[in-house]
């Protein structure tokens, strides 16, 4: 089985860092392929950063984001990937769930999501733990850390947001498997003991309060989850 992720990378070298560890970590504890395609907008400084990481990397404008986040998909249907796993460079999975995801595409799922996700403001050492949505969305997957198989890709001819957009990708994916059927398998992280967390460094971490259900866990707690990556 050959599995991609696939992300775009903008500026915050740091928590770049800390994905790429992450990613890295997951790699050499698997005997799968994993790869790790990277679209970047700075150039040698991006480019740099993920050779470092063995990353495969493709220049690109920042804008429209959903243009940049459609590329590395071309590259991922090169590799002859079963799988694509969408993350955001500022998103950190641990192996356990990267495991989890794995169960459900041997039994043949075409799309695995998360229900629930982590919070980290690194520089408070402060987290948020979000019960995910309620009310009409109820239901719906996080948009980071969506796995999406080659079949299901091969009827979107590998471009799963629509292009021009600078907002509004989850809504673009979601319109576009609307009229797909394909077996979904949702994961909710706290049923399980998994983990996976958006690393926010600028965001004051107060705002997190207006998340709708959310609650302040335990930083400390929480990082220690990722001990490939806080080392």
């Amino acid at each position: 089985m050959v599995v991609s992720f696939v992300t775009g990378m903008w500026k915050r070298p740091e928590v770049f860092e800390l994905f790429a560890k992450g990613i890295k970590y997951i790699q050499d504890n698997n005997s799968i392929t994993v790869n790790c395609i990277v679209a970047g907008s700075e150039g040698v400084n991006s480019r740099k950063l993920c050779e470092k990481y063995n990353f495969h990397y493709i220049e690109t404008n920042n804008y429209p984001l959903s243009d940049k986040m459609n590329q590395p998909l071309q590259i991922a249907k090169k590799l002859n990937s079963d799988y694509v796993i969408c993350l955001g460079s500022d998103d950190v999975i641990e192996l356990s769930l990267f495991n989890e995801y794995l169960y459900w595409m041997n039994k043949g799922y075409d799309f695995i999501g998360l229900l629930d996700f982590y919070f980290l403001n690194l520089p408070k050492n402060k987290a948020v733990y979000w019960r995910g949505y309620r009310g009409p969305r109820k239901g719906d997957t996080v948009g980071a850390v969506r796995c999406i198989s080659k079949w299901l890709l091969d009827q979107l001819d590998w471009q799963l947001w629509q292009n021009g957009l600078m907002k509004g990708l989850d809504a673009s994916m979601k319109r576009k498997l609307a009229d797909l059927n394909y077996r979904e398998k949702k994961i909710r992280l706290k049923d399980l003991g998994l983990y996976a967390m958006d690393i926010k460094t600028e965001e004051n971490i107060t705002e997190f309060k207006q998340y709708d259900n959310s609650v302040f866990i335990d930083a400390t707690a929480l990082k220690s989850k990722f001990n490939s990556i806080f080392v």
